[in-house]
């Protein structure tokens, strides 16, 4: 590791002692909750809390996101170590964790694997967050349990399962930016084993940006709808079923893009509004029952479709610019698992067929025009199991393995016409039109994920872990290529050799909560979206890389009504062998990766009645995808939340980015950037029935 580390690591060691509260929400429940049992992992697919997890996890209830008004993944990665977003609205995130991900949204394949009730989802459409039971963030590559799109790490979202009780609840938010909120949830049982839980809700916003050239303050607004329906039902076999019916549906403009002067000011000079419209329609199923000699079955299945309206101003590069994307994907998973004696076992197997369509145009007639269609159809099938082996009473050993088989199919055409110079004069003057078609392009990858994993636990206030694991990531076709050179050849696959030590310490009746995560991942032939000189965005494969780094969270709880929370993530993720046009990028910091990011908060719960919350995070100075000349510079987030409860309703007050911070969540390749949210508040009312 490099010479700074040591010095950050002995920093951040000082901060995670318990007289400055370490730690921020894993496994930290509220104030009230903190006799109740410790919260299970549901990515782990073991069914152990995160005191037993062997990896590096944030968990983060329901109630809590609604309490801190965490209403995108965006606004969850802003709380937590080591994790970034990169987006061009609020309702597409793109996460990076550890560095990897400041590309996946031009991309085939992602770095982190996104998560709905066990569903995977095309992650960049699924941005909005309601009616959550928790939110999980596991660090680092879990490509042993979920293949080839988690070298990052995994985002796991679990919806609320229906009550028992006949009842429900209703909220309304009025904020800045003329935001305009309303949810119903209902639970309605059908039976003394059967229920089902009905959301549904919508939200409009003016958004925060004022367009100068068309005299309009809604720039960047949004107007979305949700909803929600889930069936839980208890068989007479001891077996749960649950299936849920999800859809959200947001649609919006994004002429917000301008150049950094007028993106400090909120300000735009966009000629049109642009489309920026997302949606996802969701179908998962799970059954879970207990067999016989203490074995368990988890079936897990989905299907879903997404689509992505994506336009810019014709203003931004002069030229109508932009896709509608289609996305389709069903997947099905089957596992075992059970224990005998000193050792546990799963065993499990997995398939999935995604397709998808990607064109784009760039229409700047009569000069230029290219239009591409990217047909893609893709599948997977794996085989993973892990034998573990209690060597003693604080000792165990668990080895796992995935074979998994990946393919992908590349039907493409591009046209490009226009005009040339024909005579050396300077002026277009000759026109050209040609269309190439490149169909049946094929790529496989087989592989084999081993994970080592050395676990310690001396009593149970103590757990520490040792895990050594090969990450993966599929290799693929550049849709959007112009050239059929660059679309029919395929970018080789990504590996990632890690190793990852951890320790968590626990006090006595959870009076406080120490952990301490260090990383190592070497990457070979990492994959980077990159922009050549005709313009086009392709993937690279960038030799020789690494992320290295540490994070530390904990919670003090002084009083049963305070509880106060901290991290620090410390992360290098660099190029180590790299050269592209002519640069040598070794030992430049990946895009969108700030080396550091700290946050301490506090929550505070004087009665039953009253609630209030206030958290700090600071992150570092990065440069911004893809212009990475384009510099996003350190910024300090401050939230603050107060809440009153009499009888059925409660009242809330809340308020983000309270120092009115500025900075940048995307850059264009013009050096055009998209500004972040400004100083914003909000009320809301909530009534339960």
């Amino acid at each position: 590791m490099s010479a700074t580390l040591p010095r950050k690591l002995t920093l951040c060691l000082l901060l995670s002692s318990p007289a400055f509260a370490v730690a921020q929400t894993a496994d930290s429940p509220a104030p009230a909750d903190a006799g109740l049992p410790s919260v299970l992992v549901s990515a782990s697919k073991a069914g152990r809390t995160v005191m037993e997890t062997p990896a590096s996890v944030s968990v983060i209830k329901g109630d809590a996101i609604e309490q801190a008004h965490l209403e995108t993944l965006g606004d969850v990665a802003q709380q937590l170590p080591n994790v970034y977003l990169t987006n061009f609205t609020r309702s597409t995130p793109s996460l990076t964790i550890r560095g990897l991900g400041f590309s996946d949204d031009e991309s085939d394949s992602t770095s982190t694997s996104v998560l709905l009730d066990g569903v995977p989802m095309y992650s960049l459409v699924l941005g909005q967050l309601f009616d959550l039971q928790q939110l999980e963030v596991l660090r680092g590559p879990q490509s042993t349990l979920y293949g080839q799109s988690s070298m990052g790490g995994v985002v796991a979202l679990r919806s609320r399962d229906p009550g028992q009780v006949l009842g429900g609840s209703a909220q309304v938010d009025y904020g800045s930016g003329k935001r305009r909120r309303a949810s119903l949830a209902m639970d309605v049982p059908l039976g003394e084993k059967t229920a089902v839980r009905i959301v549904a809700g919508g939200e409009k916003a003016d958004g925060f940006i004022d367009n100068t050239r068309l005299q309009r303050s809604d720039t960047g607004g949004w107007d979305s709808a949700f909803a929600r329906i889930k069936l839980l039902h208890r068989d007479d076999m001891g077996g749960t079923w649950r299936f849920g019916l999800h859809h959200a549906n947001l649609r919006g403009g994004n002429d917000y893009f301008a150049d950094a002067s007028l993106a400090r000011e909120h300000r735009s000079t966009a000629s049109d509004a642009g489309v920026n419209n997302v949606k996802y329609t969701l179908l998962s199923g799970e059954y879970e029952r207990a067999l016989a000699h203490g074995t368990r079955l988890a079936v897990t299945m989905g299907a879903n479709r997404t689509e992505w309206n994506y336009w810019l101003p014709r203003s931004t590069f002069q030229a109508r610019s932009g896709y509608d994307m289609k996305n389709e994907q069903v997947s099905l998973e089957a596992r075992l698992s059970g224990a005998a004696g000193a050792y546990d076992w799963l065993a499990g197997a997995y398939g999935s067929h995604i397709t998808r369509d990607s064109p784009y145009l760039f229409d700047s007639s009569p000069y230029y025009l290219s239009a591409t269609t990217a047909g893609v159809k893709g599948g997977t099938v794996a085989a993973f199991g892990e034998l573990g082996w209690r060597v003693s009473h604080t000792w165990r050993v668990a080895g796992a393995l995935r074979l998994e088989h990946d393919t992908r199919k590349l039907d493409w055409s591009s046209r490009q016409a226009g005009l040339f110079d024909s005579n050396g004069d300077g002026m277009p003057d000759a026109p050209f039109d040609a269309t190439t078609v490149r169909n049946g392009n094929k790529v496989s990858d087989t592989v084999a994920l081993p994970r080592l994993t050395v676990e310690y636990r001396p009593d149970a206030a103590q757990f520490g872990w040792l895990t050594v694991a090969r990450g993966y990531k599929a290799s693929g076709f550049n849709l959007y290529a112009t050239a059929p050179d660059a679309a029919s050849t395929a970018y080789r696959p990504e590996y990632g050799t890690h190793g990852e030590i951890g320790y968590r310490l626990r006090g006595a009746q959870r009076a406080w909560d120490l952990a301490a995560t260090v990383f190592y991942t070497r990457l070979r032939d990492q994959q980077v979206t990159v922009t050549d000189t005709n313009g086009q965005s392709r993937i690279d494969n960038a030799g020789r890389s690494h992320s290295q780094g540490l994070e530390l969270t904990g919670t003090v709880r002084p009083l049963p009504t305070l509880e106060l929370t901290a991290f620090a993530g410390i992360v290098h993720a660099e190029y180590d062998d790299y050269v592209k046009g002519g640069v040598d990028f070794a030992g430049k910091q990946f895009a969108n990766t700030p080396r550091h990011s700290v946050g301490m908060g506090l929550h505070w719960q004087p009665t039953p009645q009253w609630d209030a919350g206030l958290d700090a995070t600071r992150q570092g100075a990065s440069n911004l995808y893809p212009a990475s000349s384009t510099v996003n510079p350190a910024y300090t987030l401050v939230n603050a939340h107060l809440s009153y409860r009499v009888q059925r309703w409660t009242f809330g007050l809340y308020g983000k980015n309270l120092g009115d911070a500025q900075y940048y969540t995307r850059a264009l390749a013009n050096n055009i950037v998209v500004a972040s949210q400004p100083r914003t508040w909000g009320v809301r009312a909530g009534l339960d029935f």
